[in-house]
């Protein structure tokens, strides 16, 4: 009778185990910095996509309206009854320039998908706490034209940008080389952190943000470019950047 071969063992040995654990463990360390980079980098052409939308509701708005922003300015009887305040709070005047030229900020729930009025980074003004009922206008950008120095229930002072950065009432005006438009980059003296206030998150500071000029254009601007552009008690808001003589 014929004696069977003995099939021979095709198992790992725990040193071949080892080695192979070893070699997926230097090839993630390879490719999770690179994806995260790919990542951080459509989140930026996807934020800076809103904002050249916000650029071209801004020209249509002006070509209809004698080249004025629209007015985000303190409350006006019968005309405005919600005024805009601090960077990110718009006033009735703004909020129904994005229902007609944008889309409608219409619910809560719209702010958890692919929404123009956030940045894809931007996740603390999108919280249902912040502006439950949606009166307030809030939105997950800095958004400068048209507002108000003077009026003291905003409490923010705009000096380290100088006044006419958000005082500008129309196009090609004073300051018409300061954006019209940033991502938040915002600092909580309270907390003394960056925390979640801010977008485009790089660790526990920001890495930059977009910012929209009145041509049109977006830019993005390292963190180390941008300063303090105003500041109230317990935030500041960065957005200041170096403009062309």
């Amino acid at each position: 009778m014929a004696r069977r071969k003995a099939i021979p063992s095709h198992a790992f040995t725990l040193v071949e185990l080892l080695i192979v654990i070893g070699i997926i463990s230097v090839l993630m360390s390879l490719l999770l910095p690179a994806i995260s980079r790919s990542r951080d980098s459509a989140t930026r052409v996807q934020c800076a996509s809103n904002m050249r939308q916000w650029g071209q509701a801004y020209h249509q708005y002006a070509n209809e309206n004698q080249g004025f922003f629209p007015y985000d300015g303190p409350p006006i009887p019968n005309a405005c009854p919600i005024g805009g305040r601090d960077m990110s709070w718009t006033s009735s005047i703004v909020q129904q320039f994005c229902k007609d030229y944008m889309v409608s900020n219409s619910n809560l729930s719209a702010r958890d998908r692919d929404n123009v009025q956030f940045c894809p980074s931007q996740t603390w003004h999108r919280e249902p706490q912040n502006d439950a009922d949606l009166r307030g206008g809030l939105i997950g950008y800095f958004v400068m034209p048209h507002r108000s120095t003077t009026d003291p229930s905003v409490s923010m002072d705009y000096t380290p940008a100088g006044n006419g950065w958000v005082e500008k009432k129309k196009f090609a005006s004073k300051d018409r080389f300061a954006p019209i438009m940033a991502d938040m980059q915002q600092y909580s003296t309270g907390d003394q952190n960056w925390g979640r206030f801010s977008s485009h998150l790089k660790g526990d500071k920001p890495a930059g943000g977009n910012f929209l000029f009145e041509d049109g254009r977006v830019e993005w601007y390292d963190f180390s470019d941008i300063q303090l552009g105003s500041q109230e008690p317990g935030w500041e808001c960065w957005y200041k950047i170096r403009l062309p003589q």
